[in-house]
């Protein structure tokens, strides 16, 4: 079967140093590896970028957390990416972003390392948060049709992404397409389609980004219960393995291969949609790897996991109908904090959580009890004191991923708790 695109993996042996602290000769390691996979997969550099054209590089600052906990854009990644494209001359280079939860990006960038990179290398910082967008419409009937796309994102001649490789508990894995999430303007577009419906949000951002080529930041990776897990060993920090090309799909497809997962192409239902949209093949027998061989480099990285009940000490999930890529997931995420805190095993009375449509008639309970989702608000009327997430004036979306902030997170109540019961 003749090739569709070509996706190059390149690795190294060599001590790289960490994603805040590296030499001038680390950094020149990790630049020839962007190099090799751009010389494999675009002719170069050149195929990429053209003298005086306008670059944005975008990247992923999820939460400011420094850069050596291994979960947001490797400095070392982006500033030998930054030199590269230098070598061919554009008009300006901006790195945008627009982070998770609400928070403020240009702090996110100072505290991930991202502003120091942008000083040594005078590149441009382009937080979401403060430029223009212009609507982005869908004629077809699919979720999240209309939506806001930054000015920036439409108006650069060339569009790179630097994704972080991590396994996700709401999508099961972010890459090259899940990227475009930071590509919206607030908080409200980032929850809006934020359950099961996600998948087709995650498409619809990739098709309006029109984005040229990707080299996944993988040196440092994350497997479980990413993006920012709880459990300090889903942090993979010797990896130093990146792959990349010019189809999103195709690269998420081979970064399901270098994870290790059966039938690659078929396991992130974002990557399975998009091939079935035409953004690109997940059919590994159509993509050409080239570069470090594919069963030198890959390693098993563990699945991601929305199971809650049973697995947490103290806690009674009362759970109905509900979505994997919503509720479910923000419940895992906190309940996964607050076990890694110690939190579950000081509690003095059980934890009830209601989420999702309930369907049986609710009986009195022995403990404190979180409603979780709009689905799961009825049960407050049997239970008028439980502390509730869910849609509400500042955040109007059923999906409460506020709960994920940390001074207003379910952990933090969790936490909260157990002080009580001292």
């Amino acid at each position: 079967m003749a090739k569709k695109t070509t996706v190059a993996i390149a690795h190294s042996d060599a001590d790289l140093g960490k994603p805040a602290d590296y030499s001038r000769e680390q950094l020149d390691l990790v630049k020839a590896m962007i190099r090799d996979i751009a010389d494999r997969t675009m002719g170069g550099m050149g195929g990429i970028v053209r003298k005086g054209e306008k670059v944005l590089v975008k990247i992923n600052t999820v939460i400011p957390v420094p850069a050596n906990e291994g979960f947001t854009t490797d400095p070392r990644m982006l500033e030998a990416l930054i030199e590269l494209v230098q070598e061919q001359q554009p008009s300006r280079i901006q790195i945008g972003e627009r982070c998770a939860m609400g928070g403020d990006t240009r702090t996110a960038m100072d505290v991930c390392g991202i502003a120091e990179v942008a000083r040594r290398t005078g590149a441009e910082l382009c937080p979401f948060d403060d430029v223009p967008f212009d609507m982005y419409k869908i004629d077809r009937p699919v979720s999240f049709n209309e939506f806001p796309v930054p000015r920036p994102v439409r108006d650069a001649d060339v569009y790179i992404g630097m994704p972080k490789m991590k396994v996700h508990v709401h999508t099961v894995f972010t890459g090259a397409m899940k990227l475009q999430f930071g590509n919206l303007p607030d908080y409200d577009w980032m929850v809006r389609c934020h359950r099961d419906d996600i998948y087709q949000k995650i498409v619809n951002l990739t098709r309006a980004a029109t984005p040229k080529w990707f080299v996944m930041d993988s040196l440092y990776a994350c497997q479980g219960n990413g993006p920012f897990s709880a459990y300090r060993d889903d942090l993979i920090k010797d990896f130093n393995t990146i792959c990349g090309g010019p189809d999103p799909v195709a690269v998420d497809t081979v970064c399901e291969a270098l994870m290790d997962w059966d039938e690659p192409g078929t396991n992130v239902p974002s990557t399975v949609l998009g091939a079935a949209e035409g953004l690109g093949t997940n059919q590994m027998d159509e993509i050409e790897i080239t570069g470090a061989p594919l069963d030198k480099v890959k390693r098993r990285f563990r699945r991601q996991t929305t199971v809650l009940q049973g697995p947490f000490p103290n806690v009674k999930v009362v759970m109905g109908s509900t979505c994997e890529a919503g509720c479910k997931a923000i419940v895992r995420m906190q309940l996964d904090q607050a076990k890694e805190n110690g939190d579950l095993a000081k509690l003095k009375r059980p934890l009830y959580i209601f989420t999702g449509l309930q369907f049986e008639p609710i009986k009195p309970v022995d403990g404190d009890v979180i409603v979780v989702g709009d689905c799961a608000k009825p049960a407050l009327e049997r239970f008028p004191n439980a502390q509730y997430w869910g849609s509400c004036e500042e955040f109007p979306n059923c999906t409460p991923i506020w709960a994920n902030i940390p001074e207003r997170s379910i952990s933090t109540y969790i936490r909260r708790l157990t002080e009580i019961s001292q």
